[in-house]
């Protein structure tokens, strides 16, 4: 009995993983399945047809397909080039796909004496500052989703 107990309790912990991981098919929802309206950019920074908020999201799901493991590394390129990753990459390869070098905007507006262009774009204090000086803070109430 108490067997046969464990082998139902295995296979209902292994379909439930499996359901969370999406290996096994389900419905994915979109903004339409809770009324909610696609909200479409007027700004198409690098012109080519897509405006921007779909290109950013697009290329952050695109980067997050590659599932980079954290580790915080220095690049001479600036950007990873391999599996890893720090989490403000993330925010970074999302506004490069739509045309935003953040390497090339956190350092034109870095006032720093001592630059380094390839590591300062991603740190979260130094993203933090750009973004309260270049960005729009939107609500994360999501009972008010229009404030």
């Amino acid at each position: 009995m108490i067997g046969i107990l464990f082998i139902f309790s295995l296979a209902g912990f292994t379909i439930y993983l499996l359901y969370e991981y999406n290996y096994i098919p389900h419905k994915k929802y979109t903004n339409e399945d809770f009324h909610i309206q696609t909200y479409i950019s007027s700004v198409d920074q690098d012109n080519d047809g897509i405006d921007d908020q779909t290109y950013i999201l697009e290329s952050v799901r695109k980067y997050i397909e590659t599932k980079p493991k954290y580790k915080s590394k220095y690049y001479e390129s600036g950007y990873p080039d391999d599996e890893y990753a720090v989490c403000t990459d993330v925010v970074a390869f999302g506004l490069l796909g739509a045309g935003y070098d953040l390497m090339k905007l956190v350092n034109e507006d870095y006032n720093i004496d001592v630059v380094d262009e390839r590591i300062d774009f991603r740190r979260v204090a130094n993203l933090k500052i750009f973004f309260e000086n270049h960005a729009i803070s939107l609500t994360t109430d999501v009972k008010n989703i229009e404030a």
